[in-house]
């Protein structure tokens, strides 16, 4: 059974503030004001300055980062290479007088099993948090309800099997509930005004005025870049009234970025879309509970790492691939010392400005697969699950893992840094 949240019209202006944050990418604009001269931002493969234009601050053309091209990804369904079975090795006859020495047998890579040993045992936490995370999915099944989809009339998907990815997500969490009904809108830019019709349409009055409120009008819109006319963010928000809906708007890019090194990876396997239906079940737990909610950088980068493990469930190189790729800019450069003050620092949705935003979501990512290591996929949604009895995130931390915070931060800062730089 599903169970229904019922609330009043108080209790929906009070989280549809603060307390309940929207999902989105961020979308750096050209020429948008900025607050301080010299500040820069890496978005996309490009870093943007903060510079003086007249009277005004704003952020300048995008400096493209030179970096290693990423693998081409042909279409966005693969096939599974044909593994060709090696030559037999002619083993030869033992020769008298002569005594064989057996070579050593590889040393197996080490599992973390607590904070203790997780910087020693770092080596293995890559392959322990996929592993625990694809035997899940392998052994259980998709629990999705019904899923809409609306496409814009000048809109061209590039990944168009969103039952895989939801399903995907749904399988990594066979204890948690879900939504019972998922509402998808894909537009590009021309379809702007049809995206927020459908919109209209397919909620109720309530419904929609309340996440008119929460995304400040701007639930279509804020997904594209005016200068750009393109769309390349999405969202996701739920309802309050007892629909149980999941909202999921997604701007659709007229052509990849040749300058984002994860682009093919996020727009053509179903990442993207397994990012945002996992925000669904992040708020499940908590909504209408606490009006504290996880930091950011748990909640994007838990995203992050989920739409990783998940899409390439069956396939750790291509895991390791993606997670290489998408620590690229100031999560490749930042220090451990750095990691400390971000972890300290970055609360709930307040991030230091000296901090790229995108690091919510690759440092993040990197953070969160150390959890993962430990307890396994559903400390995800278990921390959620924790803080809507209206403790917070440190409380509900050591509730978990049974050491606090504050001194776990540094034992993750060390072995993040060092996963990072491969030491």
């Amino acid at each position: 059974m599903r169970a229904r949240f019922t609330l009043t019209v108080l209790v929906f202006a009070l989280l549809f503030g603060s307390a309940t944050p929207s999902y989105t990418e961020p979308v750096p604009k050209v020429g948008a004001a900025c607050k301080k001269v010299g500040t820069t931002k890496n978005y996309k493969g490009k870093v943007f300055t903060c510079k003086k234009s007249g009277k005004n601050l704003v952020w300048s053309t995008g400096r493209v980062i030179k970096q290693a091209a990423p693998v081409p990804v042909a279409t966005a369904s693969t096939s599974p290479i044909p593994k060709q079975s090696p030559a037999p090795v002619p083993i030869p006859s033992p020769t008298a007088g002569v005594q064989v020495t057996p070579s050593a047998s590889p040393k197996p890579t080490p599992t973390p099993t607590s904070f203790e040993n997780l910087y020693e045992a770092r080596a293995g936490i890559s392959y322990a948090a996929w592993k625990r995370t694809s035997e899940i999915i392998k052994n259980s099944k998709s629990k999705v309800g019904t899923l809409e989809i609306y496409t814009g009339p000048n809109t061209k998907p590039f990944f168009d099997n969103y039952p895989l990815a939801l399903s995907l997500i749904s399988r990594a969490f066979p204890d948690r509930r879900e939504p019972g009904k998922i509402l998808v809108i894909r537009f590009n830019y021309q379809d702007l005004r049809w995206a927020d019709e459908t919109l209209r349409q397919k909620l109720s009055t309530q419904d929609y005025e309340h996440i008119n409120q929460a995304e400040n009008g701007r639930q279509i819109t804020g997904r594209c870049d005016d200068r750009s006319r393109n769309c390349v963010g999405a969202m996701q928000q739920s309802t309050f009234s007892g629909s149980d809906i999941a909202l999921i708007v997604q701007g659709v890019p007229n052509m990849m970025d040749p300058y984002d090194p994860t682009g093919k990876a996020r727009f053509l396997t179903g990442m993207l879309e397994a990012h945002e239906y996992f925000h669904a079940l992040q708020r499940v737990p908590i909504m209408g509970k606490s009006n504290l909610w996880p930091h950011a950088w748990f909640r994007e980068g838990g995203a992050e790492w989920i739409q990783n493990a998940a899409i390439n469930f069956d396939d750790f190189p291509a895991y390791r691939d993606f997670i290489k790729a998408d620590c690229s800019g100031q999560c490749m450069r930042i220090s451990e010392a750095e990691i400390i003050e971000f972890l300290k620092s970055a609360k709930e949705n307040y991030l230091p400005s000296k901090f790229d935003s995108w690091l919510n979501y690759a440092l993040g990512s990197l953070v969160v697969e150390t959890f993962v290591a430990l307890k396994g996929p559903d400390s995800l949604i278990e921390l959620y699950a924790q803080m809507a009895t209206k403790i917070d995130f440190a409380t509900a931390f050591k509730n978990m893992f049974g050491v606090d915070w504050e001194y776990a931060i540094p034992i993750i800062a060390k072995t993040v840094h060092a996963n990072i730089n491969n030491v």
